[in-house]
């Protein structure tokens, strides 16, 4: 039992750091794409030509998918710090961010943005905080009381 309590953390701490970087990055990119498009059209030539084609390809992209996205990813580090004390309702919101984040894409990019990879990642993870959350009795209780179990400790 302890040993599926030491995974889950680790495995929530590789979340915690992929999680709450994607958040910071994409919220950056969301809050400076227009002042980067305004500063592109004025400065064309500023890019060397190797990196003009995904430059563009970025500000194409609306604002309101970079900032989805870091809410999204936000969601998922929230869900991991409430999966960190056991309670079922981070798992959930954990599954809900990371299935909306395989979405996401579709909706604003197209089928070309989503990997086979990206989908198995995805999944993998689930299925084992799923696992583990199980295996440790976070579904088994209410999240109520848990709350009271942990007050009275």
């Amino acid at each position: 039992m302890n040993n599926n309590r030491t995974i889950l953390h680790i495995l929530l701490v590789i979340t915690f750091i992929y999680a709450g970087l994607s958040t910071i990055v994409y919220l950056i990119m969301g809050i400076s794409l227009p002042i980067v498009q305004d500063y592109y059209a004025a400065n064309p030539s500023v890019l060397p030509d190797q990196f003009k084609t995904a430059m563009e390809r970025m500000m194409e992209v609306p604002q309101t998918y970079y900032i989805g996205c870091a809410l999204l990813y936000s969601i998922e580090v929230l869900g991991a710090a409430f999966m960190w004390n056991l309670k079922a309702s981070g798992f959930h919101c954990y599954t809900l961010a990371r299935l909306l984040q395989l979405i996401v894409p579709l909706l604003f990019l197209g089928r070309g943005f989503v990997s086979i990879g990206d989908i198995m990642f995805a999944l993998l993870f689930i299925f084992v905080y799923w696992s583990l959350m199980r295996q440790l009795g976070a579904f088994n209780k209410k999240e109520d009381d848990a709350t009271q179990e942990d007050g009275n400790q």
